[in-house]
């Protein structure tokens, strides 16, 4: 009985499950990945991300838009002292698309070889590791 005692089983740890939402970014098997903004059926406004109910009219009800996947660089930052588990140094900038939407992301490359107005497209890559080691993909922006 003891024994029984000593022997407890250790629970395991659950799975760090953080994902970004899926109502961000969406990466097709067979296709580019792109990301969605939403366009109130009300109004009209587009949001990036999708705001609900509508900053506008106040409407409730969007349809999915993808945006296009190139813009042009607007303004960047080279990060040397960052944020806690992301590895410096990285760069974070706004890109401008042509739905008139402006994005905050990472910038994947190296510190110092970006410019404003430099055009931009999409990718993904990791942004940093969840609390399980693994990495958490997401959307950023490269050189054209």
């Amino acid at each position: 009985m003891a024994e029984k005692k000593k022997i407890k089983k250790e629970k395991e740890k659950e799975p760090d499950i953080t994902f970004f939402h899926p109502d961000l970014l969406e990466v097709p098997e067979d296709g580019l990945p792109y990301l969605k903004a939403y366009r109130c059926k009300k109004c009209g406004q587009l949001d990036f991300p999708k705001l609900n109910p509508c900053p506008t009219c106040w409407g409730e009800e969007f349809e999915m838009v993808p945006l296009s996947r190139k813009g042009i660089l607007y303004s960047f930052s080279d990060i040397y002292i960052g944020a806690p588990g992301l590895e410096t140094p990285y760069i974070m900038g706004y890109i401008d698309l042509p739905e008139d939407i402006r994005i905050f992301a990472q910038l994947a490359g190296e510190v110092k070889t970006f410019k404003c107005g430099e055009e931009v497209e999409l990718t993904i890559g990791p942004l940093k590791n969840n609390a399980d080691g693994l990495p958490i993909i997401s959307y950023k922006f490269q050189k054209v």
